[in-house]
């Protein structure tokens, strides 16, 4: 039996039109992603600021849900208006919550991580001796606080990022398995590790790796 493998009109312009739907949406499809990329990129960057304890941008097209700790109110308003003036944004979910009329928790985290950051031996997730009494100290001011508290790991950019990724979630669970050994509840924190997506200085000198190396401790909610 011969087999015919000519086409009608009708079929080519079908299958010609199938094609062209398929590279159009292709190429929205990545205009779309690029977008939304610049979006989160450029909001990240507005809503930075010392008011805030932290905030994560995520960008779904061109709308924003923000998430995060602030200190108060107008705090919290603020980020969510720098949200808005960003160019392409058309809509901003603002869920960051206030953790206290002073943030009197966060801040003391804060001043003393900044004092006496946690250590660890290079490359790994073994805590160095030199911070167990820091763990300690931490551990005091966690428990007094009527809200969880999130261990946040980061790592620099040297190196494979998702070696990095696991790094940064061993530390921090490290950190979160030695709170509770000294009397944190273990319902209380959550250990999240970031890899190297979360940089506060630059990775193209020592001293911003450096800096880029640590453990956050950020109250995520309650009368704190």
């Amino acid at each position: 039996m011969d087999l015919d493998f000519r086409f009608s009109p009708f079929e080519i312009l079908t299958g010609s039109g199938t094609l062209i739907l398929c590279l159009f949406f292709v190429c929205v499809f990545s205009e779309v992603s690029a977008i939304e990329e610049e979006v989160g990129t450029s909001v990240t960057a507005a809503v930075n600021s010392d008011e805030l304890y932290w905030t994560s941008v995520e960008a779904n097209g061109q709308g924003i849900v923000l998430t995060g700790a602030a200190p108060d109110v107008p705090a919290r308003d603020a980020a969510a208006k720098r949200a808005m003036k960003v160019w392409g944004v058309t809509s901003v979910s603002n869920e960051i919550k206030v953790i206290g009329e002073d943030g009197t928790c966060q801040r003391e985290l804060n001043n003393y991580a900044n004092k006496e950051s946690i250590r660890f031996k290079s490359g790994k997730a073994e805590v160095a001796d030199s911070s167990f009494n820091t763990i300690s100290m931490l551990a005091m001011i966690i428990r007094a606080c009527n809200a969880p508290v999130e261990i946040a790991g980061h790592t620099d950019s040297a190196g494979d990022s998702e070696i990095n990724l696991r790094l940064s979630q061993r530390r921090a669970d490290r950190v979160a398995k030695y709170l509770v050994n000294h009397g944190v509840s273990a319902e209380q924190v959550r250990a999240v590790g970031y890899g190297e997506s979360q940089p506060v200085s630059s990775n193209d000198t020592s001293e911003g790796r450096k800096a880029n190396r640590r453990i956050e401790f950020r109250v995520l909610g309650g009368t704190a």
